[in-house]
């Protein structure tokens, strides 16, 4: 597989897991708040930061797919994402030594750890091509 191929593989991978990840919880949030217990998450009697998090992934999603389009473009966008992905992996792990955050949050948490580190690689593949 080419390195175009696998950019707009690697990047509409992203696109599906961040919209999936966004819909599903923000879908699960207004049916019952009480599903999250099932991961070790308490949500605020408030959604305002929830939604605002779900809102952030889902506009994510969109710029991964936008990125997936041409591996020339949007290097800057892939260098927020390398950031993002990681940021919430790190959070995810603080949460979890802090005993409030169960081990699936981790899990979940862990997919973007991958994605961070394969976006990294694919931008230093993609700037010694140029």
């Amino acid at each position: 597989m080419d390195r175009q191929q696998y950019h707009q593989r690697l990047f509409i991978a992203a696109t599906f897991w961040n919209l999936t990840f966004a819909i599903v919880f923000l879908t699960l949030s207004r049916i019952d708040l009480n599903y999250f217990l099932m991961f070790g998450l308490t949500i605020p009697n408030t959604l305002l930061w929830f939604d605002s998090f779900m809102g952030l992934v889902f506009a994510f999603g969109l710029g991964f797919y936008f990125v997936s389009k041409d591996m020339r473009e949007n290097h800057g966008l892939i260098q927020i994402a390398c950031f993002e992905k990681s940021w919430v992996f790190l959070v995810a792990v603080i949460w979890f030594r802090l005993g409030t955050a169960s081990i699936w949050v981790l899990l979940f948490a862990s997919v973007d750890l991958i994605f961070s580190l394969l976006f990294i690689e694919d931008l230093l593949a993609i700037r010694k091509l140029s």
